[in-house]
């Protein structure tokens, strides 16, 4: 999710040469509980219709859902009955990032990046009674620091005489490579205090966290992803038009670990989606819980889709939106293996509000010519049984 200025022929490299286990995280570990609980999805509502973009949503006071509408650079709240209230609007921005937490509404602006003739945005706002106020420029924090500069992406240990065989449309994501300087926040989460805002940003490859007390940000950088290119996946590569000299078999290939969402838990960490870089690639995306004080980080589940809406609720179940699998997924407490709870056109995010799970669906334009906005607010119940 680095911008559009990379190939997309380099960008489906990426992806194709990303697993979600490797040397640079641990095993899938299980989600502590003590209870085990089945759950199904039952009743379903849709509150709203014609989303442009729907790529976040958080339920607030009152049933209240606040969605982003990325595309159309609004953040849009929707009452119980299915009112609609723009409460941003900002033309030629991208809103997103939505969570709340005692009636403030936290989000994010993006805009430009790499390649792109548009100002740098990157930032972490609030509404607070109907004001907008910035809590962090992550485009200046990211232009002085780039954070994931330092990182290390693409094959790891080719000769010289490899890395010269490698096709020149290639190369820009196939040769050793330091991260962009570029912040695209894309999910927020907020501490129950309101002190702290989590960023998972899509840009910098990390999750920074903002103390709105201290007014300071300090920043998670997230490891690259590590495979050994086996026969098998050089095959695949090949099936897919990918062609690589035979010299990379046995070679490491490191891809950027891209946070789509984040959730606090109960716990006290932070529970992310993560996927390679380009979300068209099926099967590489995970599910990962993150230390904030620490900055360890470790695998619950992997194997997903596309996932890039997650939430959690109070029974210790995770719900993933597969982006492109069409399909809502729970893992349930105390697994590691992602099960289907429901299909979706394009679900982009879940949310949790007691018994009931929240999702945008029809995120993303489904053609190629310009269509009316099709996206969707969509109530599912859940039902819940011991087992």
């Amino acid at each position: 999710m680095k911008g559009t200025s990379t190939p997309l022929v380099a960008a489906a490299l990426a992806v194709a040469l990303t697993s979600t286990a490797g040397a640079a995280l641990a095993a899938p570990t299980s989600v502590p509980s003590q209870r085990s609980w089945a759950v199904t999805a039952g009743e379903q509502t849709e509150l709203a219709t014609g989303l442009l973009g729907p790529l976040r949503v958080a339920i607030g006071r009152g049933n209240t859902a606040y969605v982003s509408q990325n595309f159309g650079g609004q953040l849009t709240s929707v009452d119980r009955n299915g009112a609609l209230a723009t409460l941003v609007d900002r033309p030629g921005i991208e809103v997103g990032g939505v969570s709340t937490n005692h009636g403030e509404v936290y989000f994010t602006e993006s805009a430009g990046g790499p390649g792109s003739p548009d100002p740098f945005v990157a930032n972490v706002s609030v509404l607070e009674k109907g004001t907008v106020r910035i809590l962090a420029d992550l485009a200046a924090l990211e232009t002085a620091n780039n954070y994931d500069g330092a990182s290390s992406y693409g094959f790891q240990d080719l000769t010289p005489e490899c890395a010269g065989l490698i096709a020149p449309e290639l190369a820009p994501l196939a040769l050793p490579h330091g991260g962009e300087t570029y912040s695209h926040p894309y999910a927020t989460a907020v501490s129950n205090s309101g002190r702290y805002v989590y960023v998972a940003d899509a840009g910098a490859n990390a999750v920074f966290t903002v103390d709105t007390r201290r007014n300071t940000v300090s920043a998670t950088v997230l490891e690259p992803v590590v495979t050994v290119i086996t026969e098998q996946l050089f095959a695949s590569l090949a099936d897919q038009g990918i062609v690589l000299p035979e010299c990379v078999l046995g070679a490491t290939f490191n891809s950027e670990p891209v946070p789509t969402d984040l959730e606090l838990g109960t716990d006290g960490l932070l529970y992310l989606t993560s996927l390679p870089g380009v979300p068209e690639d099926p099967t590489l995306g995970s599910v990962r819980r993150l230390d904030p004080a620490t900055g360890v980080v470790e695998v619950i589940a992997s194997g997903l889709t596309s996932p890039t809406g997650l939430a959690l609720d109070r029974r210790g179940n995770i719900f993933v939106a597969e982006l492109f699998a069409g399909r809502i997924s729970v893992i349930a407490a105390g697994t590691t293996e992602a099960v289907p709870l429901l299909e979706a056109v394009l679900p982009a995010d879940v949310e949790i509000d007691g018994k009931y799970l929240y999702a945008t669906t029809n995120a993303l334009p489904s053609g190629p010519e310009p269509a009316p906005p099709a996206g969707v607010l969509l109530r599912t119940r859940l039902d819940y049984s011991r087992q």
